[in-house]
């Protein structure tokens, strides 16, 4: 693991008081915009977008010998996007480390990533390729670092620029959520562009990427109001879990088609991949709506019930949370009787 990877396992440290993570957080953030600033005064990082189109055929072949020397390999179900002449904000799901490659190898366009993930890129082999490439990198904790690429990306997309941009802000490593929640800022940065996004769905079975790329989405087509905007990423998100919902289809056609999968270890190698990503790591990332509950959060709620010695919830309540608890269980086991 790089250096700053090492930093952010001593601040995510399970049991430290609040002062001693805030003084970590804080040192971890220097050295984070140190070294971010150095990466950005690499000769990589002042390349113009015309200079970094020219060479986006030799990072696909760099790409491409990478993913043949480790075995990956993967197959495009559908590419139903049409052309245009305007940006593109490419919007895939998200499901592990590998996906950036094989998503580029069956996009072919060039683009710009978005990243919050610099702590664990910075330091790896991949971090030249991407830099150049084209990479914004954030940090998901900081607002100015947030107000800051928001610019970026919309000066790249004024310039007819491209972006990749993962919508769920971390990897999806839940079991009954085909999309998880997402943020509706891509829908006010394709707006003020006039950029059309692109969703791709993408689902990885071993070492074989299955990749379903949408019709072009219009914001346009959606009020700029706040009703607008959430609609606009209803139906997003809707599309991407349809995507999805395609792949899982040509490869869960019976009940007992992978009656011996293991969930567990799906996700013990999701994070054998990378080993600076953890589940808190990840959960932390999640989007939460307010007043949405997750089959998860019932689940860590209610088993820390006990009517025999919280005296302090009403009966109604918990008859709530077992309701609740009962419906997401039912949920998560339908899903996982129909597929797996």
């Amino acid at each position: 693991m790089n250096r700053l990877g090492k930093e952010l396992e001593k601040v995510l440290e399970k049991g430290i008081p609040k002062e001693e993570y805030e003084v970590r957080f804080d040192e971890f953030l220097k050295l984070y915009y140190k070294l971010r600033s150095q990466e950005e005064d690499r000769w990589w990082s002042k390349l113009s977008l015309e200079q970094r189109q020219r060479i986006h055929s030799l990072i696909l072949g760099v790409y491409k010998a990478k993913n043949k020397l480790s075995g990956f390999s993967y197959k495009i179900l559908a590419d139903k996007r049409t052309p245009t002449d305007r940006p593109i904000i490419f919007a895939p799901t998200h499901i592990g480390k590998f996906d950036i490659e094989n998503i580029s190898e069956a996009i072919q366009s060039h683009y710009y990533l978005l990243s919050g993930d610099y702590e664990h890129i910075q330091g790896i082999i991949d971090a030249p390729f991407l830099g150049l490439n084209g990479v914004f990198y954030f940090n998901e904790k900081v607002k100015e670092d947030r107000k800051s690429v928001t610019e970026k990306m919309i000066n790249h997309l004024l310039n007819n620029g491209n972006l990749l941009y993962f919508i769920e802000g971390t990897w999806n490593l839940t079991p009954n959520l085909p999309v998880l929640p997402c943020y509706w800022g891509i829908i006010d940065i394709a707006r003020k562009t006039n950029a059309i996004i692109v969703p791709i769905g993408v689902e990885q079975y071993g070492k074989q990427f299955k990749i379903n790329i949408g019709e072009n989405f219009d914001v346009n087509n959606y009020d700029s109001n706040l009703e607008g905007k959430t609609l606009a990423i209803g139906d997003l998100r809707d599309t991407l879990a349809t995507l999805k919902w395609e792949i899982w289809e040509t490869e869960h056609t019976t009940h007992d088609l992978l009656k011996d999968y293991n969930w567990q270890d799906y996700i013990d190698t999701r994070f054998s991949e990378w080993p600076g990503f953890n589940k808190e790591y990840i959960q932390d990332l999640i989007y939460r709506p307010k007043g949405i509950i997750t089959p998860l959060d019932v689940f860590n709620t209610t088993s820390e019930i006990d009517m025999t010695e919280d005296t302090n919830i009403s009966a109604s309540d918990y008859a709530f949370k077992l309701r609740a608890v009962k419906d997401a269980k039912r949920t998560v086991e339908e899903y996982r009787k129909h597929y797996f």
